[in-house]
C-alpha cells in the first residue's frame, strides 16, 4: 500500500471511491462539489492524502483549512472531513494510518490544532488517536406557537424557498467585530464561499446593509420546519443593540409567519456573545443539542487547555456544521 499526498489527477478517483464507500447521502458526490469544498476555500486547498494498491485508490482523507482569530493573533487550523476506505480494504487500519500521518504532516507545517465533528459512531476512533471532546455545541431555541406546528398546515403550505441574490455591497464590509473570544476569521471573500455560492445548501440572509447580516438556513423536520441562524456579522463597531435587536426580530418574524416556520436556533456560543442583539429570542434556556466538537493538539503547547474551554469560543452553526 503506497501513501501519497493527492493530485488534480486523482479528482475522478476520489468521487468514485467516495461513492464506493459511502454511496449517495444527502450530501452529493461530485467533482464539482469536491472543487468548491475542498480547492476554492479562501483558507486555501486542502490537505489530502490517498492511499492506492496496485494502480488503484482505497484510502481517502482531507483536511479542511481553517483560520481562527483570537484577539490579536490568527491560529491556522484544519477541519478533519472528508474520509474513505474501499469496501474490500476495510479492517486493515487504511483509516488510522492516513488520519495519523495527515496530522503529523500539518504539524510539521505549522499548523496549530485540528477541529471536528464526529458523530457518536466515528468519536471513540478520535479519541484513541489523541483528540479531546469538547462537548456538545449548545444552541438557543425560540418555539413559535402558531400553526406552524399541525402537520397539515405544514404538509399544504410546503415549499421551496427560492434561494436570493447575495448583494455584493453589504459582504465587502465584513470582518470580525468581536475578538476576545476565538472566531472564524471574517472576510467577504469567506462568506462568498461559504454562504453565497454554496452549491449544497440554499442559505439566505437578512440585513439593513448597514449594521448587520443575519444568515439563515431552512432545515425541515417531520413535525415543523426550523429558521437556523448559521452566522450573525455586525457590520460596524458602533452598532446600534436596541435598533438591531427590533429589526432583526421583526425581519424574522414576518419571514417565519409567511413560511410557516415552527422554531428559530442560533449556537448557544454566538448567542452568549451577542445577547443583547437576541432579547427576542425569549427564554429557553441555552442547551446542549448540537454536534459533537472534538479538537486534536499540534502545535498550541500549553495553551491548548484554553481552547478547550467553551468559554472561550463563539463559534456560530456555519463555523460547525457538517457540509
Amino acid at each position: 500500500m503506497n501513501i501519497r499526498s493527492a493530485t488534480s489527477a486523482d479528482k475522478p478517483a476520489i468521487i468514485t471511491l467516495l461513492k464506493q464507500s459511502l454511496g449517495e447521502s444527502t450530501i452529493p458526490k461530485s467533482e464539482a462539489l469536491w472543487s468548491w469544498k475542498h480547492e476554492q476555500n479562501p483558507f486555501g486547498e486542502s490537505y489530502v492524502l490517498v492511499a492506492e494498491e496496485a494502480g488503484e485508490l482505497i484510502g481517502l482523507r482531507a483536511f479542511m483549512q481553517w483560520q481562527w482569530q483570537w484577539n490579536n493573533t490568527v491560529y491556522k487550523a484544519i477541519r478533519a472531513v472528508d474520509t474513505a476506505t474501499h469496501p474490500a480494504h476495510q479492517g486493515k487500519g487504511i483509516f488510522k494510518k492516513l488520519t495519523l500521518q495527515q496530522a503529523e504532516a500539518c504539524k510539521q507545517q505549522g499548523v496549530s490544532f485540528v477541529f471536528n465533528t464526529p458523530n457518536e459512531q466515528s468519536k471513540p476512533g478520535y479519541i484513541k488517536m489523541g483528540w479531546i471532546e469538547q462537548g456538545k455545541m449548545p444552541l438557543k431555541i425560540k418555539l413559535r406557537l402558531s400553526d406552524a406546528w399541525l402537520p397539515f398546515t405544514k404538509n399544504k403550505t410546503k415549499k421551496i424557498i427560492a434561494p436570493q441574490n447575495w448583494n455584493e455591497a453589504p459582504l465587502d464590509r465584513v470582518s470580525n467585530s468581536i475578538t476576545d473570544c476565538i472566531t472564524t476569521v471574517l472576510t467577504p471573500e469567506y462568506i462568498k464561499w461559504r454562504y453565497a455560492n454554496n452549491p449544497l445548501f440554499n442559505y439566505n440572509y437578512f440585513t439593513d446593509g448597514e449594521q448587520f447580516i443575519v444568515i439563515t438556513r431552512l432545515k425541515s423536520h417531520a413535525f415543523a420546519d426550523e429558521l437556523r441562524i448559521t452566522d450573525f456579522i455586525l457590520l460596524n463597531n458602533k452598532a446600534n443593540v436596541q435598533y438591531i435587536n427590533k429589526t432583526v426580530a421583526a425581519l424574522l418574524r414576518r419571514f417565519c409567519s409567511k413560511h410557516h416556520i415552527g422554531f428559530i436556533t442560533l449556537s448557544g456560543r454566538q448567542y452568549l456573545q451577542y445577547q443583547p442583539y437576541f432579547k427576542w429570542m425569549g427564554i429557553v434556556p441555552v442547551k446542549a443539542a448540537g454536534p459533537i466538537i472534538t479538537l486534536k493538539n499540534l502545535n498550541l503547547n500549553g495553551s491548548f487547555d484554553s481552547f478547550l474551554n467553551t468559554a472561550n469560543w463563539s463559534y456560530s452553526l456555519g463555523d460547525m456544521e457538517l457540509f
